[in-house]
């Protein structure tokens, strides 16, 4: 009879400071992930409001999570059909990005931070942009290369790339990724040129309702969420702690905007009624995000690089 071999604990590091502001007063939340036989906690930095993963996966171990397979399914938390390397799979929603940018400035240097599979990048060059990407995994950059795209594999840190060499910086779906958010970002405001904006999108999925009101609620109770799901997401950002990093990098923030992903499509291993609350709830969140501005689940963060020193 064969025994198949459990997979191998992955190599960590436990943060016992806020690596955005310093702060050492960090309290427990009630959720966790529990992947490849290790716990990661979420935690909250009771100075500055960051949320983040008290237990991280360092080195080899996280970048063994963004080989191949995640570019094909989960690299959207599993809700595209589409994979990252299909071509024309995201093309009106980079259009939409390009509108964005050029709402902001006139075509010049562009910086894609985690450029995945380049396809924005390909469709800025076309649109008269200088083009460059930095992305980690080695399947995606690889993929980026050849379409004869200028990518970089490693972290941005790696690159070295040159001060003041950018003039808007683009990351979507990267920033909860890194290792440091605040080196990231304080990397980024140096390749940015003064005057050069920060174009910045992910998910604030906590700050929901229906997350937060999970949260509430089990924590009360004593009790945790537990997502048996890899540790994607070391940061789990909410909109004023977002903002104070950026403003702490050395950023201006212009405008910083919430949208709800509508209800439907939630991952797998929610039982009917625990789908079902959710479903109610989010769709009470949707127009309330919507009016307000409120309780959304994912942001786009426009900053700004200024000309002149801004105290922090």
């Amino acid at each position: 009879m064969s025994v198949t071999a459990p997979a191998p604990v992955l190599r960590t590091r436990t943060l016992d400071r806020c690596l955005a502001c310093g702060g050492s007063a960090l309290r427990r939340l009630a959720l966790r992930y529990e992947y490849a036989g290790s716990g990661f906690p979420l935690m909250e930095c009771e100075t500055c409001g960051m949320r983040f993963l008290g237990v991280q996966p360092v080195g080899d171990a996280l970048a063994s999570l963004y080989a191949e397979p995640y570019f094909e399914s989960d690299f959207r938390c599993g809700r595209s059909a589409a994979t990252s390397f299909e071509r024309g799979a995201f093309a009106a929603e980079n259009d939409g990005l390009l509108d964005a940018f050029a709402s902001l400035r006139a075509p010049g240097r562009l910086l894609e931070v985690g450029c995945a599979a380049g396809w924005l990048l390909e469709r800025a060059a076309a649109r008269g942009w200088n083009v460059k990407g930095v992305e980690p995994s080695a399947a995606a950059a690889g993929f980026a290369r050849s379409l004869g795209l200028d990518v970089f594999q490693g972290e941005l840190e790696a690159a070295r790339l040159p001060d003041s060499s950018f003039d808007l910086v683009y990351m979507g779906d990267v920033l909860e990724h890194v290792p440091d958010c605040r080196a990231t970002l304080d990397e980024v405001r140096r390749v940015l040129a003064p005057g050069g904006f920060l174009y910045l999108r992910g998910p604030i999925t906590t700050h929901s309702l229906a997350r937060s009101l999970a949260l509430a609620l089990y924590g009360m109770a004593g009790r945790e969420i537990v997502l048996g799901e890899p540790p994607y997401h070391l940061w789990e950002f909410t909109p004023r702690p977002l903002e104070r990093l950026a403003r702490t990098a050395g950023f201006v923030a212009v405008e910083l905007r919430q949208s709800k992903i509508p209800p439907g499509g939630a991952r797998a291993g929610k039982g009917g009624i625990q789908r079902a609350a959710m479903a109610a709830i989010d769709a009470l969140n949707l127009p309330l995000t919507a009016a307000c501005n409120a309780r959304g689940d994912r942001v786009v963060m426009i900053a700004r690089r200024p000309s002149a020193a801004v105290p922090v």
